[in-house]
């Protein structure tokens, strides 16, 4: 049983392409059964996977007899010559910080715990000892909670390109055989049998209730459904992820995302549903704690007539509707008053947006302009018409210009009002001025006075955006 259970975990571990040559790969080791097939089967293949482990475990200080768990995985660690790291939390502590379950203050604290040891010793990966029965029991959980379609598709094999389950083929059955094949004791962690815990009363109590009354198979069954639903949600994935950048504005940020509301309703409420969700993680990395009844309250806000709503969602985010702007952010603060003078050529960061602009000075010869840009996040701009330097800075009283294609000036509070711009965001517009003129409107439009012609011979070109994409 040994060698078939470690060449069908060899088999697994290719196909999903889980560990390239060189790796570093923490494996999560609690010193349950699942955790010790999981250590065992890796160190078996390590030769052939070409990498290097490292033993972690995480005590979460819910029983006295916690830490003779670290004891027991470090002998085991030592036994295979593998380094180890073990690290203690108040898991009722962090539940009351959090304001998280214990089950999601437990997870919370195991995955930053795997991403400090990760970040300290350069490792690539982790593996994780989920397998199959975990499936059937995070199905039937999410279901029971009222989860949706992506909360039905269970555990993927490999997760943000890091988190990686070599076991997903096999059955805790499977697992035992194994451990038990090689005379491996492991530790019986007694939380696992704790009613208090939604899974554990799946586990114990619902799966053996449907095994024995309505279908013996009820495991192989939710697998099958799992792997189903995860191939449809991945499928519905890659088109919100179309239909997402159609609807997202140029002009978001990293701690802010729009999206126009006329093209967002021409979705189908399947993808309009995933399109909020994927904004979210977007902004904060996951979805974690954002509800259906949280879905629901922002749709009401973009289908009813009234154009200017907000409310505030888990995670430090608020969502709110500007007219037909639909924007999800990152609760803002006063940005105040700033101003820079612009770096030519080079970049000049603004802290108070977390964003930067980009600047670039060429010759084009007399009479062959190339296409303009639109004067959104990117312009252009005749050099020699301008006056160094050039200052960036949010609005202030008295702000007038000539917009793009119009003879006449305009109010900066008046051209923002009939952009539909809230007041609350007037002030975060950076604007570019030359001398006492402005020269661009970032995110809207440029001045009429210094754009490119067929005179222009010196051209500024500029690129505005969030650092990170920007760099």
């Amino acid at each position: 049983m040994d060698t078939c259970f470690v060449q069908e975990m060899h088999k697994f571990i290719s196909q999903h392409t889980m560990i390239e040559d060189g790796e570093t790969v923490l494996v999560a080791v609690s010193g349950g059964a699942d955790s010790l097939a999981l250590l065992y089967g890796l160190h078996t293949l390590q030769t052939h996977l070409k990498c290097h482990f490292h033993v972690v475990h995480l005590n979460h200080g819910l029983r006295q007899d916690s830490v003779s768990d670290a004891e027991f995985v470090h002998e085991h660690s030592k036994k295979l010559d593998l380094p180890f790291t073990s690290h203690t939390v108040d898991l009722y502590g962090l539940n009351k910080q959090w304001k998280l379950s214990l089950e999601a203050a437990g997870r919370k604290a195991r995955y930053e715990f795997y991403e400090s040891v990760s970040a300290q010793i350069g490792a690539t990966k982790v593996a994780l000892g989920h397998h199959q029965d975990d499936v059937a029991e995070t199905l039937l959980m999410n279901l029971i909670r009222g989860g949706g379609s992506k909360g039905l598709t269970g555990i993927e094999p490999i997760r943000d390109g890091k988190f990686i389950r070599p076991l997903l083929r096999f059955t805790r059955t499977d697992i035992e055989t194994y451990i038990a094949s090689i005379d491996v004791g492991p530790r019986q962690d007694s939380t696992n049998t704790d009613m208090r815990f939604l899974r554990n009363r799946i586990r114990h109590e619902l799966i053996p209730l449907l095994e024995q009354k309505y279908n013996p198979n009820i495991k192989t069954g939710l697998n099958r459904t799992a792997d189903i639903l995860g191939t449809e949600s991945a499928y519905l994935d890659e088109i919100t992820r179309e239909v997402y950048n159609t609807c997202k504005l140029p002009f978001s940020e990293s701690k802010c995302i729009t999206l126009d509301r006329t093209q967002f309703l021409q979705n189908h409420i399947v993808l309009q549903r995933r399109i909020i969700r994927h904004s979210i993680s977007e902004l904060v990395g996951h979805v974690n704690d954002f509800t259906y009844e949280h879905c629901r309250a922002i749709l009401n806000i973009i289908k009813r007539d009234k154009p200017n709503a907000e409310i505030t969602l888990p995670n430090g985010l608020r969502f709110r509707r500007a007219y037909q702007q639909l924007i999800i952010e990152k609760t803002p603060v006063d940005v105040g008053h700033f101003s820079y003078l612009l770096n030519i050529p080079g970049k000049t960061y603004i802290c108070e947006l977390d964003a930067e602009i980009e600047a670039a000075v060429y010759d084009i010869p007399r009479g062959c302009v190339t296409s303009v840009p639109d004067g959104i996040n990117e312009a252009m701009f005749d050099y020699n018409a301008i006056q160094l330097p050039l200052q960036v800075r949010n609005r202030i009283a008295g702000d007038r210009f000539q917009p793009h294609g119009m003879e006449g000036t305009k109010k900066i509070k008046d051209y923002l009002m009939d952009s539909k711009v809230p007041r609350r965001d007037r002030d975060r517009i950076p604007i570019l001025i030359s001398g006492n003129d402005i020269m661009w409107v970032i995110g809207f439009t440029t001045s009429e006075r210094y754009k490119v012609d067929h005179h222009t011979q010196r051209v500024l070109h500029l690129y505005y955006g969030n650092r990170e994409i920007s760099s």
